[in-house]
C-alpha cells in the first residue's frame, strides 16, 4: 500500500511540474515582443517591398507559384548563376521579416552590443538573410561591413538579372535602411567554385559583376582560398577591425576546407579541424577569440529560435515566437521542480514510524 501511496505521489508530481512548465511557458508569451527585433522586421517588410517593386520595374515576373507570399527573393531552379542545389522552403524562411528579428536574437546572445562591428560575409543563396542582416544590425545600433558573392544556390538570388548585390542596392535606394547604411556593401566576389565562379555561366557572372563594378563596389576575383579570406578580411579592415563574423550560405570563403564547420547553423563556438586545404574566415574569428554566427540549415534555426519555417501566409510581425527574446528568471524556471523533486526524494527515504 505504501508503494502504491508513492506511485500516485510521484504522478501528482510530474502533473505539478508539467503544470508549472505550462505556467512559465505563459509567463514567456505574455511578454512584450522584443522592441529592437520589431524594428528590425519592420525594416525588413520595407526592404522586401523595394526588392519586390524593383523585380517588377525591371520587367522580371512574380513567380506566384514558388513564391506564394509575393516577395520577390525566390529566384528560378536553374540558372547561369546556381551553383549548387538549395531547398525551396528554406528560401521562402529567410524571405520574411520574422528573419530579421532571428538575426537580432543571434546577434543578442553572440554579445554584440551598439557599436560592435559586425562583418557579414553572404552569398547570394538567402538574399532574405542579407538583408535581414542589415536590418538587425541598424536596429541594435551596430555597424555592418558587407562582402557579397553573386553566386546562389538554387531559388535564390540566381536570376541572371536581379543578383542579391541588386536586391540590396535596391532597398537602400528606396530608403528601407538608415542612410549610415548605404556604404556597407564593400565588396563583390563571383561565389560559386572556389570563390572564382567556376560553376558559373561566364557572360552571366561578368555582367552581374560589372553592375557591381558599375555602383563603384570593389570586385574582389581571389585566385585561392588564402586570397578569397585575405581580401575580405582587408575590406573589413578598412572600416574598423571588426568585432563578430555573420557568415549567410554555404560561402566557401567562410568555412574553408572544413566540411564539418560547414554543417553548423547558429552561434559557433569550435573552430573546427581545417585540414591541409587552408581555413576560412570562421576559423580566422574563432582563432581570436571573437564570436560567429552561422546561417545554414534553416529548418534547424527556426525550430530552435521560435522562427516560422516556410509560413503562407505570413504572420503579422510580432507574432512568432522569435520576438519574445526575453527569458524567465532560472528560479522561476528551475527552482520550483527541483524543491519539489528534492522533496519527494526525502520522503521516500524517510523511514516509516511504527
Amino acid at each position: 500500500m505504501t508503494s502504491v501511496r508513492a506511485d500516485k505521489a510521484f504522478y501528482v508530481l510530474c502533473l505539478g511540474i508539467v503544470a508549472w512548465a505550462m505556467v512559465v511557458f505563459m509567463y514567456v508569451r505574455s511578454l512584450p515582443p522584443d522592441s529592437a527585433a520589431i524594428e528590425a522586421a519592420r525594416m525588413q517588410e520595407a526592404a522586401i517591398a523595394a526588392v519586390l517593386a524593383e523585380r517588377l520595374e525591371r520587367g522580371i515576373p512574380l513567380d506566384t507559384i514558388n513564391d506564394p507570399n509575393g516577395t520577390g527573393l525566390v529566384g528560378v531552379a536553374l540558372s547561369g548563376l546556381t551553383s549548387t542545389a538549395g531547398i525551396l522552403p528554406a528560401k521562402r524562411s529567410a524571405a520574411t521579416p520574422d528573419a530579421a528579428a532571428l538575426l537580432v536574437r543571434l546577434l543578442r546572445k553572440a554579445g554584440a552590443r551598439p557599436g560592435t562591428r559586425v562583418a557579414v560575409n553572404a552569398s547570394g543563396s538567402f538574399p532574405g538573410f542579407a538583408l535581414a542582416a542589415v536590418a538587425a544590425c541598424a536596429a541594435l545600433s551596430l555597424d555592418a561591413d558587407i562582402v557579397l558573392s553573386v553566386g546562389s544556390s538554387s531559388w535564390g538570388a540566381n536570376l541572371e538579372a536581379y543578383t542579391v548585390v541588386d536586391m540590396l542596392y535596391a532597398a537602400m535606394d528606396q530608403g528601407a535602411f538608415p542612410p549610415g547604411f548605404a556604404d556597407s556593401l564593400l565588396a563583390v566576389t563571383p561565389g560559386g567554385s572556389d570563390d572564382r565562379g567556376l560553376d558559373l555561366d561566364p557572360a552571366a557572372l561578368e555582367a552581374a559583376l560589372e553592375r557591381a563594378g558599375a555602383r563603384g563596389i570593389r570586385v574582389i576575383r581571389p585566385a585561392s582560398l588564402q586570397e578569397a579570406v585575405d581580401a575580405r578580411m582587408a575590406a573589413f579592415r578598412s572600416r574598423g577591425e571588426p568585432d563578430l563574423l555573420l557568415t549567410i550560405g554555404g560561402n566557401y570563403a567562410s568555412t574553408g576546407a572544413d566540411p564539418g564547420l560547414s554543417l553548423r547553423s547558429g552561434i559557433v563556438t569550435r573552430p573546427g579541424k581545417a585540414g591541409s586545404g587552408g581555413t576560412g574566415l570562421m576559423q580566422v574569428f574563432l582563432s581570436a577569440g571573437k564570436p560567429v554566427i552561422q546561417v545554414l540549415n534553416v529548418r534547424d534555426l527556426c525550430a530552435r529560435y521560435g522562427l516560422p519555417f516556410d509560413p503562407h501566409p505570413l504572420r503579422p510581425i510580432g507574432d512568432a515566437p522569435v520576438y519574445h527574446d526575453g527569458r524567465p528568471p532560472a528560479a522561476l524556471v528551475a527552482i520550483p521542480p527541483l524543491l519539489a523533486l528534492a522533496l519527494y526524494a526525502a520522503s521516500r527515504r524517510r523511514k516509516p514510524t511504527r
